[in-house]
């Protein structure tokens, strides 16, 4: 249900030595290895006896250390956030994957998110509609939503 420019660049295989990581995202080469002995970023190698690699998500996560650090966290702090915000994603994930049913656009430039069916009132849909600035639930009959 992902757009089709999401999904590509999702699968994108890109991924940069740690020389060219650094260069990138500003982090020093012993910044990046410590922060990867934190597991706070992951490196990988296509094949045995290869140069570790790091891929858009590892670069976007050594800014964003970079960012929280910058910003007066401690490594301390920065790795709870990070552990919290992974957390979070992956219930949004997994939100996503098991209830999404629709997303459509509305005439007034919202987009609607439909959950599909209440648990507990399987004639109501729940519904999400979310602009710039706001988002709200709403309990909408099956009925309207087919």
């Amino acid at each position: 249900m992902e757009p089709s420019l999401v999904h590509k660049f999702k699968r994108l295989d890109i991924s940069v030595g740690i020389g060219e990581a650094s260069r990138i995202t500003g982090a020093t080469l012993t910044q990046i290895r410590y922060w990867e002995k934190k597991d706070l970023v992951h490196s990988f190698q296509h094949t045995e006896g290869r140069n570790k690699r790091f891929n858009l998500p590892n670069l976007m996560m050594i800014i964003y250390i970079k960012d929280l650090l910058a910003d007066g966290y401690t490594l301390a702090k920065a790795g709870e956030m990070i552990t919290e915000h992974r957390h979070q994603t992956d219930r949004l994930k997994t939100l996503i994957k098991y209830c999404l049913q629709d997303m459509r656009e509305d005439e007034d430039g919202s987009t609607v998110f439909n959950f599909g069916a209440l648990s507990n009132d399987p004639d109501f849909d729940v519904e999400a509609r979310v602009t710039d600035d706001s988002a709200c639930l709403a309990k909408v009959s099956r009925e309207t939503t087919k």
